[in-house]
Order: structure tokens, then sequence, then C-alpha cells
């Protein structure tokens, strides 16, 4: 719980630090020869910088699934707007084997070129099984999200949505049918050229 708390600290602090604005202050003073007489003049000036670097590629993973999914997902440009994408994972528990699949298109409605808000419609088969049990969970959802670029290249992204699972597990012979809705939490953390 101490790994979730220090990460959820450090993106509050990363957001304040990406969303400062820049400020600026100069007091002039200068002197009449003739009269003698000192002027203080002021100003302030506000600016924003803007990340304009184009990129075309983004590998992610997302730390938070390593409990229960090593993954990597890979995502490719199709326009300033969509971004195109698929990953795979594979179990961390111990006894625990399969693999898993997942694509995923993100629409960026204001155009940023991979940064700020999109929308996110997935899907997802994975294949787990251990001893006698075996499971093929199939999921269908939609995220919506955030991702910034705190670096040049060095990429970071949060995401919530929902996604609706169905499938069966198949337990000492029997079958079990499931269908129903999970929330989806998303921090991804990875490099973009």
């Amino acid at each position: 719980m101490k790994v979730l708390y220090t990460i959820l600290i450090v993106i509050v602090i990363f957001t304040a630090v990406i969303l400062a604005q820049t400020k600026t202050s100069e007091v002039k003073i200068s002197v009449d020869e003739k009269t003698g007489d000192t002027t203080y003049t002021s100003s302030v000036s506000l600016s924003k910088i803007e990340d304009i670097t184009r990129r075309n590629d983004l590998i992610v993973v997302n730390p938070l699934k390593f409990l229960l999914f090593y993954n990597l997902s890979y995502f490719h440009k199709f326009s300033e707007n969509v971004i195109f994408g698929g990953g795979f994972q594979i179990p961390t528990i111990s006894g625990i084997s399969g693999i898993g699949f997942n694509a995923e298109v993100r629409l960026y409605p204001k155009g940023n070129n991979m940064r700020g808000f999109y929308i996110a419609p997935n899907i997802s088969f994975n294949h787990v099984s251990s001893g006698d049990f075996s499971s093929e969970p199939f999921s269908v959802g939609t995220l919506i999200g955030w991702q910034w670029f705190p670096g040049d290249q060095f990429a970071m992204g949060l995401g919530i949505g929902i996604d609706h699972y169905f499938g069966s597990v198949k337990d000492y012979h029997e079958f079990h049918n499931y269908d129903g809705f999970a929330p989806a939490l998303r921090f991804d953390i990875g490099f973009a050229w």
C-alpha cells in the first residue's frame, strides 16, 4: 500500500510542476538627471510553455498491473487525433501460467499528438490456468485518460474507466460462465519517439 501512496504523491507533484505557469517579475529604477526624481517601474509577465515535439511511436508499461501481470504495450500514431496500439501480458503469480493480449484505440479530441486528454475504447483476451483451474476472460471497455511528457521522450499517463468481462471458468471439470462490469485504473510510464 505504501508503494501505491508513493506513486500517487509523485503523480500529484509532477502534475503541479507540469501545469504551472512561469512568472517573471521585473523592477526598473530610473533617476532623472535634471530633477533628481526617482521613478520605479515594475512589470509582471506570465508565460506558458507548450510541448510541440513530434512523436509517432510509444511503448508503455502499467506498473500497477505488475501485482498480477507483467505487461507491455506499443502504440503508433495514425493522425494527430488517433493512435492505435496493442500489447501482451503474462501472470506474475507463481503457479499460474497464461498469456493475454489487448488492443486499444486512443482518440485525442484536441489533436495534440499523444498529449493531453484521450478516450480509449479497448478489448482484451486472456488465458490463465493453474492445475485443474483455467479461465479465458474476454473484456470490452473504455477509458478516459491524460497523457503527458515530463521529459522529451519520457511518457506518463493516467486513465480510469470501465470494462465488461465475460467468459468461462473451468475448475475440476465443471464450467461456470460469468458476465459483469469492473472498474479499470491505469498508470502508464513509457518511452516515445
